[in-house]
């Protein structure tokens, strides 16, 4: 009987975006040929979805299958940014109630208020939201200009007020990291203020983009005044990481997200790690789709990923909102600050991923 797994993230023509961030980490992939090509930063080109469509199928396909497979109660659903296609809200409202937890990536574009009333109607969608700053100059890797980045922040605002639990993916880089505090702060203003994740602006073209070693005293700003600004915040721990991260310049501690959470494409590509897409296991629309599956967690490739010490040089230089799950793991926060997060929140997540530690640590790791 194949092994229990977290979750999904399946991502949908990852090529097409609506923003050219200047540090887009799907441009910096050379696991297809359409990344090697860099088409993510061409104008972005609509899909369509309905249940007959080729998009529909291939999805549902691929979703009901890694789904039926390992019983996943979490399926999280990135692209590219999804809303460009046509019927994407009926996609999502086809695939919520198969699961305890329904995670939609965006990057809030394209989000109208008819899509949130009926997001929010399904009762089991969290909407993680990338945004670096609410100031233009903090977000100018993203959003070059000032007037459609002020819109973006206003439509932002909305998503955050709508009832709908959000959690923000802030990239650290040199010019985001100095606005830590102000930033942390415009999000507690609102009524049901979402918990912002900062993190490394990641991949091998980093370098241009990254917080400088005199810039980590904004990171240890925040830690210091952590307790104003708690309300918004991921764990305390949370933050030993990442300035642990920026000190050393590299990740040297352990990641688990390859054994818990398995990443696949809308043409079907699986790949064992949603951070990292440089390994193709096979395809889940195959004949023999059952083959590529059975390989998951079992190929060299997650011995690599899932070593005490990070073998890669993709890992040395990955750190994700992700990473709570590895701290879990890891005994450095506690089930309950895993778990406030709405991602992790429902009783039968919350129980697998305790089933899956408890599991890890009699198998002796």
């Amino acid at each position: 009987m194949p092994r229990a797994l977290l979750g999904n993230d399946l991502v949908i023509n990852e090529d097409s975006c609506n923003l050219s961030c200047t540090y887009c980490l799907t441009g910096q992939s050379n696991m297809k040929a359409g990344h090697e090509l860099k088409l993510i930063f061409q104008p972005p080109t609509r899909d369509t979805y309905t249940p007959e469509s080729p998009l529909g199928q291939r999805v549902h396909n691929v979703a009901d299958r890694l789904r039926e497979h390992f019983k996943l109660p979490l399926l999280k659903l990135t692209g590219g940014e999804i809303f460009l296609v046509r019927g994407m809200i009926d996609l999502l409202e086809t695939e919520a109630p198969k699961y305890e937890v329904l995670v939609v990536q965006t990057n809030g574009v394209l989000v109208t208020p008819e899509h949130l009333e009926r997001l929010r109607a399904l009762g089991n969608v969290v909407l993680q939201v990338s945004l670096d700053s609410h100031l233009a100059s903090g977000n100018s890797y993203r959003v070059a200009k000032d007037t459609l980045h002020y819109r973006i922040v206003d439509n932002i605002a909305a998503i955050i007020n709508s009832g709908i639990p959000v959690e923000i993916y802030q990239v650290l880089n040199d010019r985001s990291v100095s606005e830590l505090t102000e930033f942390a702060g415009w999000l507690q203003q609102f009524e049901n203020p979402p918990t912002v994740f900062p993190f490394p602006v990641r991949g091998p073209e980093s370098g241009e983009f990254k917080v400088r070693p005199d810039q980590i005293r904004h990171v240890e700003e925040l830690v210091e005044r952590y307790d104003e600004f708690a309300s918004v915040l991921p764990p305390r721990a949370y933050f030993d990481r990442l300035l642990r991260f920026f000190r050393e310049g590299r990740r040297n501690f352990r990641c688990h997200l390859p054994r818990l959470v398995v990443s696949t494409f809308s043409d079907g590509v699986v790949t064992p790690c949603p951070n990292i897409w440089f390994s193709d296991m096979g395809s889940a629309l195959a004949d023999d789709y059952r083959s590529t599956l059975d390989k998951v967690g079992e190929t060299g490739m997650y011995k690599a990923l899932l070593a005490p010490t990070p073998r890669l040089a993709a890992c040395h230089g990955c750190f994700t909102p992700w990473d709570t799950l590895s701290m879990y793991f890891e005994n450095e926060i506690t089930l309950d600050e895993l778990c406030k997060a709405p991602t992790y929140a429902p009783p039968v997540i919350r129980q697998l991923i305790a089933d899956m530690k408890h599991e890890y640590e009699v198998s002796g790791g």
